[in-house]
């Protein structure tokens, strides 16, 4: 399996009181799998510099290839992502002529809908146009805060505006395309078995020596809830060069666990269906 991995990071008080529901980090994470980077955890931040600092260092510690943060990238005097990755990373937060240029474009373009009185970038709005030390910023079509890109130690730390369609945009156009574009030409796929009215404490038994016989095939399982009762869903995965000798590894891993499932359940406790991911 791919051995890059990300660290993932959502700042805001809103967040943590529950005024605001997170929808950065499952959006993040969904397509960082799909794109085969391994996440390893998720984290929702305070607005206080010196938690984000520790939490961004020890995560860079890690040696994860991607460290995401969302939120926490306005003009406010609560928005601190800037600045903590800056001394997290222990680089200098400078002035970026990119970033004066497309906060100005930002405010003239907010100018014309009426949502400013004016476009001059003072005060306040500085701010926006502060990166780390020899980072690479985007300009923000929807908002006024440019995300950034910046390295540290072979970790790249990508710094994205909290507001979900802003963010999305940003990690659609720049982040996605350049996971994809280091993740190589490995070949990736899954197979999804859902069992109705199973209990899932028998997956260790099904599951617990599935990658003695497919040392290729990953396995995991998690419950399943919803208006039509309990179930099990089981996720084999396999990723690597081979296409022909994976798709045949995951194909008899599949295989097995069906066996299996049938051999474990009593007749008429539930029903198998098989699901393409």
């Amino acid at each position: 399996m791919s051995e890059k991995t990300a660290i993932i990071f959502c700042v805001g008080r809103e967040l943590l009181e529950g005024h605001v529901l997170d929808r950065n980090a499952h959006y993040m994470a969904a397509h960082l799998t799909q794109a085969g980077v391994r996440v390893r955890t998720i984290q929702v931040l305070d607005d206080v510099e010196d938690e984000i600092v520790a939490a961004v260092r020890a995560a860079l510690a890690l040696k994860p290839a991607y460290v995401l943060m969302s939120g926490g990238m306005g003009p406010g005097v609560h928005d601190l992502t800037r600045s903590a990755a800056a001394k997290a990373a222990e680089v200098p937060l400078v002035q970026n002529d990119a970033a004066r240029t497309f906060v100005a474009n930002s405010y003239r373009r907010w100018l014309a809908k009426g949502i400013v009185e004016d476009a001059e970038i003072s005060g306040e709005r500085t701010k926006l146009t502060m990166t780390p030390k020899g980072a690479t910023c985007w300009e923000n079509f929807s908002g006024t805060a440019p995300a950034i890109c910046f390295e540290k130690g072979g970790t790249k730390i990508f710094l994205l505006p909290g507001q979900p369609e802003e963010m999305r945009s940003f990690f659609n156009e720049h982040v996605r395309r350049t996971v994809e574009a280091e993740a190589g030409s490995d070949y990736r796929d899954s197979v999804q078995i859902d069992f109705a009215g199973g209990d899932e404490s028998m997956m260790p038994r099904i599951l617990g020596d599935l990658g003695r016989r497919h040392p290729k095939v990953q396995a995991r399982s998690r419950l399943l809830t919803g208006d039509r009762g309990n179930g099990i869903r089981i996720t084999l995965s396999v990723e690597g060069g081979d296409r022909a000798n994976l798709n045949e590894a995951l194909s008899a891993a599949a295989a097995d666990v069906r066996a299996r499932l049938g051999l474990e359940i009593a007749p008429g406790r539930g029903r198998s269906l098989d699901h393409e991911a």
